[in-house]
């Protein structure tokens, strides 16, 4: 008997012109899925990256026409960070994190590791000295998912303001163009905390359920496991970043095919973590260590 064989694809679609204000990102993935893989089909899986939403919404930003506040001037002379800036970043949400970048870099060399240019690779450090957790409508997002590359000089990114929204008309147009029916990811590329290197993760979908509702389901021996919830949107994201990539490559679009998944109008937000939830498992989990610890000497 031959087992049931399953198979997932993964198609870069290339985007080489510059993304104006009010393009219809719809159409235009449209477009270019006819062109490069004729077409797309039913449950595909549209990731799109937020730098080209953003710039279709509107939400590239000149800095010089940034005033920045007293605030942000006092700030940013002690982060070394431009104060139009840093007034950017406090109007993104509340700072939440400040990670040392430049002092972490002095004392460990992983970004020696991951650089083929030495010269350039400090000029990036000493730009970019402290990295900002910033909460984004409850995300917690890096530098508040302000992106200064690919973006013309003297402009920068801001992410799309309600981001499955966003998805949302996105593939309320796909379908009108097409009739078909498809799911929508947009993604954001963040660093990751525990191991050096980025990722990108979904701040946005329509049309797939942005996780698997299987906790304390059965293994297969019978016994219900913790675990279950597989992060979807996340993991997909995670997928098409393999076509992405993070320089210039002009691939902003990926279409994942051959993926079952579970059809869904919730979106992202739905599913995350309140951060006083965060802060709670946080200091719970420190105290509980601390008990640990100090059972474990004296038992």
């Amino acid at each position: 008997m031959v087992a049931n064989q399953f198979r997932i694809e993964i198609f870069g679609i290339n985007v080489p012109d510059e993304i104006e204000y009010k393009t219809d990102i719809a159409e235009l993935v449209v477009r270019a899925a006819s062109e490069q893989i004729g077409g797309l089909k039913e449950n595909d899986i549209v990731v799109i990256t937020s730098k080209i939403i953003s710039k279709a919404e509107g939400k590239l930003i000149k800095i010089a026409d940034i005033k920045p506040s007293k605030k942000a001037y006092r700030l940013g002379k002690i982060y070394k960070t431009d104060p139009r800036v840093m007034e950017l970043y406090l109007r993104q949400g509340p700072i939440r994190a400040v990670i040392p970048i430049k002092k972490i870099a002095q004392k460990l060399n992983f970004f020696e590791k991951c650089s083929i240019d030495k010269k350039k690779m400090q000029q990036v450090i000493d730009e970019n000295a402290y990295m900002f957790m910033i909460d984004v409508g409850g995300q917690l997002m890096s530098w508040g998912g302000l992106d200064f590359s690919n973006a013309p000089p003297g402009f920068c990114t801001v992410p799309p303001e309600d981001p499955d929204k966003s998805a949302k008309e996105i593939r309320r147009r796909i379908n009108e163009l097409t009739g078909i029916d498809v799911a929508v990811v947009i993604t954001d590329t963040e660093w990751k905390l525990d191991k050096f290197g980025s990722v990108d993760v979904a701040i946005g979908s329509s049309g797939i359920l942005p996780i698997t509702k299987k906790f304390a389901s059965g293994d297969r021996y019978g016994k219900p496991k913790f675990g279950g919830i597989d992060d979807i949107t996340n993991l997909v994201s995670a997928a098409a970043n393999l076509v992405f990539g993070q320089t210039a490559e002009n691939v902003p679009i990926a279409i994942i095919r051959g993926l079952k998944y579970e059809k869904s109008e919730q979106g992202v937000k739905e599913f995350l973590f309140d951060l006083r939830i965060i802060r709670y498992g946080l200091v719970s989990s420190i105290l509980e260590t601390i008990k640990f610890r100090i059972l474990e000497k004296i038992l």
